[in-house]
């Protein structure tokens, strides 16, 4: 599924979750073509957010992409200016990014999820 990604930007949330836990959050958007693809990495570790929100929208994501090529593409790249915390906020960051991705494609194409699921099934 093709996706053309022109920007991208970081929003950090946080949400208290008891008097001792705040939930981090940090909500992954890519720009492209008119809609938006959202995305959320959903790392615990308060710092892995910190530093990926100070860093801004540094990432070279711009361009023509298929799923598949983007998701290459977080291969090659540092998604952490430092060693993460925690080893499963590489697969969070990750994640949010190629939720981010296939929301935009299917946006852009005009398609959701179930549609596009239930129409590869009836094909």
């Amino acid at each position: 599924m093709p996706l053309t990604v022109e920007s991208y930007a970081l929003e950090g949330l946080r949400r208290p979750c008891s008097a001792e836990f705040v939930r981090p959050t940090t909500f992954v958007r890519l720009f492209g073509a008119g809609p938006t693809g959202v995305g959320e990495d959903v790392s615990y570790t308060p710092a892995d957010h910190a530093v990926l929100q100070a860093a801004g929208a540094t990432l070279p994501f711009a361009g023509r992409h298929t799923l598949d090529s983007f998701s290459r593409l977080l291969d090659e790249l540092e998604l952490f200016a430092v060693r993460a915390r925690r080893a499963d906020s590489c697969d969070h960051r990750r994640w949010g990014f190629e939720s981010a991705a296939l929301d935009l494609a299917l946006r852009q194409s005009g398609w959701s999820l179930p549609r596009r699921s239930i129409g590869g099934l009836l094909r």
